[in-house]
C-alpha cells in the first residue's frame, strides 16, 4: 500500500510523462510536493521498491512507470 507521498509522486510522474511527454526532475518534483530533495529521492526508492516504477542510473528522465494498482486513477 501506497503512502499518501508516494501516491502523489506517483500521480505527479503519470501526469507529468502524459501532458509533457517527460518525466519530471528532482527540482520540479521538489517544488510539486512541497518536499527537499532527500524526501523525493527517499520516496523514489521507496516506488522502486515497491515495484511501482524502474528508474535507472537514478535520473528520472530514465523513470519507467511500471505499476499503478495501488493508486487511484483511471488508467
Amino acid at each position: 500500500m501506497l503512502t499518501d507521498l508516494e501516491r502523489k509522486v506517483l500521480r505527479i510522474l503519470y501526469n507529468f510523462s502524459h501532458s509533457k511527454r517527460r518525466m519530471p526532475t528532482i527540482p520540479e518534483l521538489e517544488i510539486k510536493t512541497g518536499k527537499d530533495e532527500k524526501t523525493v529521492r527517499s520516496v523514489l526508492n521507496g516506488l522502486v521498491r515497491g515495484g511501482y516504477i524502474e528508474c535507472k542510473d537514478g535520473n528520472t528522465q530514465n523513470i519507467k512507470i511500471i505499476y499503478t494498482r495501488d493508486y487511484d486513477s483511471p488508467f
